[in-house]
This record gives structure tokens, C-alpha cells and sequence, in this order.
């Protein structure tokens, strides 16, 4: 029987990589050969750090509540990653969208191959990087909190955390008409890359006073809408500071930390901001029905053509899966250098 190498956490910040069979695609099915998988700085790095609530709860579908009694969704060891891009090396009778060689993109954990159903898979025609295809993942995000902002033309819009996700969405936002973007963030390098990407000021938020110098270049008013992509507790109150009376704040990152800096006694009381959740598995309601999972996905596929200069420049590590736990304590520790980091099965 085949094999295959397949990453798992098997404890807070612990990984490991077994060897285990590989099984055959059925009906609906297609075999990836992994060329590259990326790990995420946010959700999964909650995950690796042992921080998400699905370690220590489980969620009731019926109320969609977390619920701390019986057992929870999650338990070591697990497998984990949503950003593979591979080609298929076999397909499953039904399937009709690829055929053996075809680069695609899976919600797939990492781990040499990844058995998916065709249907969630994202063809990658005419892609002549296979490293860029990773990036699909952010771009539905990033979008999406975009989306979720809804914001008028001329709107003048505060990114706090510039990391990937953060800086596609300065990018998104200068292509959707924003008058005034404003990037916030502690390490040098990720302001310059906004500043290149269209942010129009940026700013630090150790020594810049960013509600303040918000409203200075706003004539007062603050930001129309705050896009909190940093996952650090503080921001979200900076934020709520940040944004103007009526003003929203959209939260994409997944907390991991705890929130004895939270103040909703000042200025979330007397200037009425709105907080609003975006999650990656539904659109802005208010959107209407002409909009969806799968037209959004379907944009995110171009803007990956669009963005892919920006795009490439973000990775900035490579390791091989063996390796794997080296990209884990890179991104954990928080080297100033780190952007992306890509799991590459050719080495």
C-alpha cells in the first residue's frame, strides 16, 4: 500500500510528522501531490499555541454556542492547515473539473498528499506559480472583511495589524475607491510594504497616539471604519478609540489572548462604534442574495493574478516539512523579518 508523510500538533506548540497509508480516491475524489502549504500567522497559529476554544469545548451546531461540558471538538493528536496547493495525481470516477497533472488549491491540511472532494476544490488554470495559489485562502479572508466594512467612496479607513492578511487588504481598499488609508503596525518593514501597497500614512502604535493622529488626519471626525487584523487584545480597544461616533469597527482576527486592556466605559459608551465579526464562512448579509461564498471565491481567484507581484514578495521563508517545526517557532516567536512562511515538498 502507499504512503505518505502527514503533519499533526500533538500538543501546544508541538508538532510531528508520521508516516501513514495513503488511500486511493473514491467517487467524487481527487489524489493531490502537495507542491507547497502555508501556515497561517493567525488562526492556525492560535491552534499551535493550544488557544483555540475547540481544545477545551465543544460547539453545539443546534445553538452555536461553546459549550464547556462533554467532550471537546478538538484532542491531541490533530491534524491542521487550510492552504495547500498541490496537482492531482489521480481522480475518482465523477470527477470532471481535473484531470492527473492539474494544479489546484485545498482547504487541506499539511502533509505530502490530501484526498478532497472535487467540489471544494479551487482549479488553478494558468498559474504559472504554484507558490502564489496559497495566497487564495488570505485573499477570501482579507476580502471578505471588506466586504463585511461595506464602505462608501471616500471613506477614510484605519488597517491595524499589517501582516499578510492586513496588507491585502490596503491593497483591496485602495482598488475600492478609499480616500484616506491609514496602516498600523509596530514593525518598520510591514509599514514601508503598506506604504507601497496604498496606504497613505502609517503609523506605530508604541509611539504614535493612533486614535489621535487618526482624528488630525480626518479633520476630527476618526476613521469610518477600523479593520482590526492584528489578533492582539490592545488593538481592539485602540480601535474602538479610533473609530468616529457611529463608526465600525470590523474584527477579523481570532483572539487568542485575554482582554484586561478592554475599556467599554469611555469612548464604545459615548461615540456608539459598531463591532462587527468577520468570518470567512458566510458574506455580508446585507449584501443581498446576489452574493455568496462562491462568487466571493470566485473574485479572490482573480485578484490573485492581479496581486501576484505583492503577493510573492510576502513570503519571506521556506522549510521543508521535516522541518516543519522550525516554521512554527518562526512565526510564534515574532521575528520582525517574518511574513509567510511556505512548506515546500520539493526540498
Amino acid at each position: 500500500m502507499a504512503s505518505t508523510r502527514s503533519l499533526y500538533f500533538t500538543g501546544p506548540r508541538q508538532v510531528a510528522v508520521h508516516e501513514e497509508p495513503l488511500r486511493d480516491p473514491g467517487p467524487g475524489e481527487v489524489l493531490l501531490e502537495a507542491v507547497t502549504s502555508g501556515i497561517s500567522a493567525g488562526t492556525e497559529l492560535n491552534v499551535f499555541r493550544g488557544l483555540a476554544p475547540q481544545w477545551r469545548q465543544h460547539m453545539d451546531p443546534a445553538t452555536r454556542l461553546f459549550l464547556p461540558d462533554g467532550p471537546s471538538d478538538w484532542s491531541w493528536p490533530q491534524r491542521y492547515g487550510y492552504a495547500m496547493v498541490g496537482r492531482a495525481s489521480a481522480v475518482g470516477s465523477d470527477v470532471t473539473t481535473l484531470k492527473p497533472g492539474d494544479l489546484a488549491f485545498a482547504y487541506a491540511p499539511h502533509g505530502d498528499h490530501a484526498v478532497v472532494a472535487e467540489r471544494t476544490l479551487v482549479p488553478l488554470p494558468g498559474l504559472d506559480d504554484a507558490e502564489i495559489g496559497i495566497f487564495y485562502a488570505n485573499l477570501n479572508t482579507a476580502y471578505n472583511g471588506v466586504l463585511d466594512a461595506n464602505l462608501p467612496l471616500g471613506s477614510d479607513v484605519v488597517v491595524m495589524g499589517l501582516g499578510v492578511i492586513g496588507q491585502i487588504v490596503v491593497r483591496l481598499l485602495k482598488r475600492g475607491g478609499a480616500r484616506t488609508i491609514i496602516g498600523v503596525d509596530a514593525i518598520e518593514p510591514r509599514r514601508a510594504r503598506a506604504r507601497e501597497g496604498g496606504a497613505d500614512h502609517v503609523l506605530h502604535p508604541g509611539r504614535d497616539k493612533v486614535a489621535e493622529t487618526v482624528r488630525g488626519l480626518t479633520g476630527g471626525r476618526g476613521a469610518d471604519a477600523v479593520i482590526e487584523v492584528s489578533g492582539a487584545a490592545p488593538a481592539l480597544n485602540e480601535a474602538i478609540r479610533t473609530t468616529g461616533y457611529n463608526g465600525l469597527v470590523v474584527v477579523m482576527s481570532w483572539y487568542g489572548g485575554s482582554f484586561e486592556t478592554l475599556s467599554l466605559s469611555g469612548e464604545f459608551h459615548h461615540n456608539r462604534p459598531r463591532i462587527v465579526s468577520s468570518q470567512v464562512g458566510q458574506v455580508n448579509p446585507f449584501l443581498g442574495p446576489l452574493w455568496s461564498t462562491q462568487r466571493r471565491g470566485s473574485i479572490a481567484r482573480e485578484f490573485l493574478a492581479a496581486l501576484s507581484p505583492d503577493l510573492k514578495g510576502f513570503i519571506s521563508h521556506r522549510v521543508p516539512l521535516a522541518e516543519a517545526d522550525r516554521g512554527y517557532a518562526l512565526l510564534d516567536q515574532g521575528s520582525p523579518d517574518v511574513m509567510q512562511v511556505l512548506i515546500d515538498y520539493s526540498a
